[in-house]
Order: C-alpha cells, then structure tokens, then sequence
C-alpha cells in the first residue's frame, strides 16, 4: 500500500512524497522510495543534459537492482531535489514515512546519530584544513595557531565541517563565512589570500582537477566513522540497508565509481586516506602528495599550452587584421573615386531638378490662371439670354438694372481670374454679386444669407478665389432649382485659427433626387466644371500641403426625408489636412 509524506519545515510545507516501508515492499513483491538529493560533484550532480548522476546517484541505483535480484522486489526510486543540505536532513528527520533517503555526501556525527538512521559507511570521511595558494606551508600547528587572529576562515553551515572550524577556532574571534556549497568554499578560498576552511578530502581533490588553485595544509586533518546516505529513525529498512552495504559487491562497486569519478589512482588514495595524524599512515600520505604535484603540474602544462594556443591565435589574428586593413585602404580608395563620380552627377542632376520643379512650377501657375479664367458658359448664355428677353420685352428699367449688375459681376469675375489670392470682403462681395443676379432671373425661386462672425478678422485675406463660388453654384442649380417650392441658400463664415470655415446649406431636393432628375432629362450638367475645381484643389493642396478640405453632408427630416444639402470648406494657409471631397449630385 502506498502511504504520502507531508514534510514540515521551518518555512512551509514541502512537497508529498509516496513512500513505501520496506514490510510494505515484501507484502506487494514490490513498491516505491524516495531519494532526496543536493548537488555535491561528484557524488551526486546533474551534468549539462540535466540527467543525474554520481557515485551516490549509482550506489542508490544499484541497492534496488540488488532488492530485484535477491529478493524478486521491483522498487521504484522517485529522485527529488531537495534544494540544500539543509532541506534534505531536516524532511528526513521530520517525516513519519519508512521509504525516504537522503544522500548528499553525509558524515556520521554522534548527534545526528539521534535524529536519524545511517547506512553503513561506504568510503572514509576525512575533512582537510584548505588555504590560498599563496600561503605558506606550516610546518607545526603552533605555527598555524599563531596565523589564524590574522584569517578569515570559510566553512559551510550545519556540517561537520562546520563543527572542526569551531573547534580550530575555539577562543579566537575571527571572521568566519559560512556559505551553503563546497566548492564556492574553495573559490572564496581561493581569491582571498589569508582565507582558510575546512572541506571533504574528495572534495578537495576535484577542485584541483577543477583547477581552482588552493593548497591543502598538512596539519589538522578530521577523520570521522565515514560517509553515508540517511534515513528516517523509525525505518524498517535498516536490516536489509545493512546487509547491501556491507557486502563485498558493494564495496567493490564503490571502487569502481570511485575510480570512474575521480580516476583510479584518486580513488585508491581516498579509500585508504591520511587519516588524522600521520602515524603508520605515511606512505598514503606520500602517494596523496605526489598527485597532488601532478595534478598540479597538469594544471600549469595546460595552463602554458593554453598560452601558447592563445599567442599563436594573436599572431594569426594580427595577419588576419594587417590583411582586412590593406583590403579596406584598397576599397576605400576605390568607394573615394566613386563617391567622387557619384557626387558630381548629384549636383549635375540636382541643378536639372531644380529647372525641372521651376518649370513644373510655372506650368502650375499657368495651369490655375486658366482654371480661374473660365466661366460657365451656361451662366453667360442664360444671362444674355435673359437680357434679350427683357429687351424685347421692353422693360427698359429692368433690362438696365439686369446689365449693371451682370457687367459689375463679369467685372469682378474677371479680376478674380487674375489674382492667386483674395481678402474676405472680395468673396463676400463676389458671392451677393452672383445671388443677385441669380435671383433677378430666378425670380420668388429662392432667397439667401450672407453671415460672418463677429469674431472674424475684417481684413483676412490669402484666400483662393473662385473656390466658394463653384459651390455655391452648385447648390443653386442642383439643389434649389430642382426644388418644386421655394429654395433658401445661407452661406456663413467663421474664423477658428489657422482656419477660414464657409458653410453653405441649401434645402434643395438633395444630390440623390437632382441626379435622378438630370439623368431622366439627359442633359449637359449646367455645371460641368467638377473635374476643373477639382483639379484647381489639388494644385493649391500641392503647393501648400492640403491648403482646403471639402465635407459634405446630406440633411434629412426627422422623418427620413431629404432637407437638402450642407458643404463645409476649411481654408487653412498653414497647416497641412486631408484630401478635399467633391461635391457629386
């Protein structure tokens, strides 16, 4: 049966984990563990793939194929990163489960002995006094003694390492860091001169392999009863974790991991180790010295051939910059003669597109004067028109009132068309010109309104001529004309900065009903100069970005029906707006 862990620690609650006891595991042929684990190379450590691996990593392995082979048990191990040293001693002493294991490196310690469960030590435990490299090696405690109020020691927290610095340290105050990995031990060690701490024999070992340069001093060495994996207290799994690891095929498995981590000579030395005190244990001693020398000295070859790799890339990368810069004098002399070539042919074209604008130019102007030169030919046909009918009439006062006010329009007309700009008051004047006359041959057909605001300059000016008028035109012609009552037509000016605003609202018959009425009488359009205004537009807008913008809107009833039509044109001198709208009927 499968039971589920919940570990309590100082700060929260760590993740259930499914264990099973090992009665558990005898009654189901079979069951589940769990190994906690913190990475401590190379006895337990992920490599760059993220798969886990180690010696412990493997000894664990290789107990539950054991289990499998003498016993038939399938048991599975479910690996949990425990995330420090800490986390794994303390779940395992908390937890009430049979199936849980810790290895991260352990050693048998007296009070750890009474909060949980060791398995039998599978390689010596040996804590080695570690200083910088530029230290000397001192030839007595006494001597080391006399340093230490000058050290700053390094040790890592809640260790027996930990428990050996106290004890070297006893009675002197120094600073001591205590960190929470070996091996940044060894590199804080390592860059600081007169840094000293304890660290694992092995552990050691792999830093010089690692290269970081320490030296191990031969003096206070800590041997204790040997590494271990941990355990619950109250485990029924003792018996057969002791009879695994005190077997021959256990130990024989340990040198071979040994030996496959840390190289068959390393592994040889550690298992036999130098022990605390140099007595009977020299040769060991010795041997551990001259690897140390060549590890060393394997450092320093690497370290010269690294060298050697690194001025010959310098040689060949100065060639390779002596070549790139001979290259590039080259190139460059070459993009100067262009660049030369190129410059003067710029000019040359630069010097043709300036006549071609200023012709372009002149073209536009003269395009405009003859824009503004034409009138409508229906407008002047009609008037003559209607002057003869007057005439013939006889109506001599009207006749005369009707050629004085059409030869002071074409008069005004005329002046327009030879001017680019004129003032407010021009427009004003021009438009009630036009309206007059419209309404003496369109006699009770409509009525108008000129308005200005009150807050509009009198003397504006800059404003296009012939512009308001083609609209309002068109108002008349195609709004009020083909209205069957009587027509209004008000045209209202207002000033808002940088902006002339002419609104022009008739209540005609709309653009949809005058289109239909001009298509069922398939006739010229009375006013077909559209495309001429249009055109006129688009060069003012040209020659000063969007010069006038065109909004046109038809005005309905609150019941749906057409009410006629609103333009609204904004003249602005300065600043740029959108493309002007035609009006369409």
């Amino acid at each position: 049966m499968l039971s589920i862990t919940l570990v309590m620690m100082g700060i929260g609650i760590i993740s259930a984990q499914e264990t099973d006891s090992w009665a558990q595991v005898q009654h189901n042929k079979g069951g589940t563990i769990t190994a906690l684990w913190y990475d401590i190379d190379p006895f337990i450590f992920e490599d760059h793939n993220g798969t886990l691996q180690g010696v412990e990593y493997e000894l664990m392995e290789s107990f539950v194929e054991w289990i499998k082979k003498k016993y038939g048990y399938e048991v599975t191990v479910q690996w949990k990163d425990a995330g420090s040293f800490d986390g794994i001693y303390d779940q395992v002493r908390e937890t009430q489960e049979n199936g849980v294991f810790g290895w991260s490196f352990f050693s048998i310690t007296p009070e750890r002995q009474k909060e949980v469960r060791f398995t039998p030590p599978y390689m010596p435990d040996i804590n080695v006094l570690v200083t910088n490299d530029f230290m000397p090696l001192f030839g007595n405690e006494s001597a080391f003694l006399d340093t230490i109020p000058h050290l700053h020691g390094y040790t890592m927290r809640h260790t027996a390492m930990e428990q050996d610095m106290d004890t070297l340290t006893h009675g002197h105050r120094i600073p001591i860091s205590r960190q929470y990995d070996d091996y940044e031990i060894l590199r804080k060690i390592a860059a600081e001169k007169n840094a000293f701490g304890y660290v694992p024999l092995t552990v050691y070992v792999v830093s010089l392999q690692k290269g970081i340069k320490v030296k191990r001093q031969h003096l206070f060495a800590k041997e204790r009863d040997g590494l271990s994996g941990i355990f619950p207290i109250n485990s029924d799994w003792q018996p057969v974790v002791n009879e695994y690891f005190q077997s021959f095929e256990c130990k024989r498995l340990v040198s071979d991991l040994l030996s496959k981590y840390l190289g068959s000579e390393i592994g040889e030395i550690i298992m036999e180790g130098p022990g605390a005190s140099a007595e009977g244990q020299r040769d060991a001693e010795l041997e551990l010295l001259t690897k140390e020398r060549e590890i060393v000295s394997q450092r320093l070859v690497s370290t010269l051939l690294a060298a050697e790799r690194d001025k010959i890339l310098r040689n060949v990368s100065i060639l390779f910059i002596i070549i790139v810069i001979v290259i590039a004098v080259l190139m460059y002399n070459r993009y100067r003669m262009k660049t030369h070539l190129t410059k003067l042919l710029t000019q040359r074209n630069a010097v043709i597109g300036k006549q071609n604008r200023d012709i372009e130019r002149i073209n536009r102007k003269l395009h405009m004067r003859v824009l503004q030169a034409q009138v409508n030919p229906h407008f002047v046909f009609n008037s003559l028109n209607d002057l003869q009918y007057y005439i013939n009439k006889g109506d001599t006062q009207i006749s005369l009132s009707y050629v004085s006010r059409f030869s002071r329009f074409i008069r005004e007309l005329l002046t327009q068309a030879n001017v680019p700009e004129i003032t407010l008051m021009q427009e004003e004047k021009f438009l009630a010109l036009y309206l007059n006359l419209e309404k003496m041959r369109y006699a009770g057909k409509f009525d108008y309104s000129i308005e200005t605001d009150e807050d509009t300059p009198a003397d504006l000016s800059g404003l296009p001529p012939l512009i308001i008028y083609h609209y309002v035109e068109n108002a008349l012609y195609h709004g009020i004309l083909n209205l069957d009552g009587k027509g209004e037509i008000n045209i209202s000016f207002s000033y808002q900065a940088p902006h002339l605003v002419c609104t022009i609202t008739d209540n005609g018959c709309g653009r949809k009903a005058a289109k239909e009425r001009n298509q069922k009488r398939d006739s010229n359009d009375t006013t077909p100069y559209k495309r001429l205004l249009q055109d006129r537009i688009h060069i003012l807008n040209d020659e000063l970005s969007n010069r006038i913008t065109v909004d046109v809107r038809d005005l309905v009833t609150p019941d749906g029906k057409p009410a006629g039509t609103s333009v609204v044109l904004h003249i602005v001198v300065s600043s740029r707006v959108q493309d002007p709208v035609i009006l369409d009927y």
